[in-house]
């Protein structure tokens, strides 16, 4: 049985976090495209990375009790958001982005290894709650 006060707080929650991930990827866009023009706080990106963390480790202690389970999987759409996003502008200063003055956000790196790790241990999780 659906908890439904909990269920439609953590669709408000939910939608708050996807805005908030769009929001700073966004700012890392613009970051990028203005040269450094515009700088993302390291504050910003590691309060971001911290409710990440406390939005994960929930959701995983939820799916360990066996209160949790989604047949949906849109998270992974930031993890591939992220991950392409690193890669581009990798790849874009390596072939030539950096002559002309683009630079990799300092921010981006941090927060696309954490995503990514924070994925890896989601999977992971997943798999051994499935064994049980």
């Amino acid at each position: 049985m659906i908890d439904m006060p909990r269920f439609k707080k953590i669709n408000l929650f939910l939608i708050a976090f996807d805005v908030l991930t769009l929001l700073i990827w966004s700012w890392l866009v613009a970051e990028f495209i203005t040269k450094g023009r515009i700088n993302l706080p390291a504050w910003v990106s590691s309060t971001y990375l911290l409710i990440l963390a406390f939005y994960v480790t929930d959701k995983e202690i939820h799916r360990w009790r066996r209160k949790y389970s989604s047949k949906y999987r849109r998270g992974e759409y930031f993890v591939y958001l992220w991950i392409m996003t690193l890669v581009v502008m990798v790849g874009f200063c390596v072939w030539g982005g950096n002559q002309q003055g683009y630079r990799i956000p300092s921010e981006l790196p941090t927060v696309a290894g954490a995503v990514i790790i924070l994925y890896i241990i989601t999977e992971y999780i997943k798999e051994e709650v499935k064994k049980r």
